[in-house]
């Protein structure tokens, strides 16, 4: 037999804690089937306590919503581009015939340069279609990280152990 007196230390301790702010709806059952409480044993994975989710899983649902919204920005910007496209080529094509004929009789100086404008205001136009599809991408890609976020928040709603142990 042997007498002493002191404080039992653990070999190893680990703080598990919530990275998301809310109220506790429930606490997780150790090995026991007992409320996980002070001194329970507890497998790796055991559900120690879970988060009232209710708001994380709303923004996880608005992220998604952003995320086909920005989805069908990007269609929009698509089938704007190729509406720009044609046009540029009816505008390429009045050019053509308005440089082959030139200020003359047939055609009027005012008539020439309208077609000119036009064109070039229709190479313009592509621009910043082009630009604007970069910019519905670029919108998806925000929509997408704003969503794995929500989602990652959402699933920091139920605290887990990361090892087996004593609480």
């Amino acid at each position: 037999t042997i007498s002493a007196t002191g404080t039992v230390e653990p070999e190893e301790v680990i703080d598990v804690g919530a990275q998301v702010a809310g109220q506790i709806l429930s606490f997780g059952r150790d090995a026991d089937g007992k409320t996980v409480d002070y001194g329970s044993k507890v497998a790796e994975g055991t559900v120690l306590a879970k988060i009232d989710e209710s708001l994380y899983a709303a923004e996880a649902a608005q992220a998604q919503a952003q995320v086909q919204a920005a989805a069908a920005n990007l269609q929009r910007a698509e089938a704007d581009l190729q509406q720009l496209n044609a046009r540029l080529y009816q505008a390429e094509r009045d050019w053509q015939r308005a440089k082959k004929l030139g200020p003359s009789e047939a055609l009027a100086e005012a008539s020439y340069d309208a077609y000119r404008a036009a064109y070039q205001t229709a190479v313009a136009n592509v621009a910043i279609g082009k630009a604007a599809i970069l910019q519905a991408e670029a919108g998806v890609a925000q929509a997408q990280a704003v969503l794995r976020r929500a989602q990652r928040n959402l699933g920091y709603c139920t605290i887990t152990s990361p090892v087996s142990g004593v609480i």
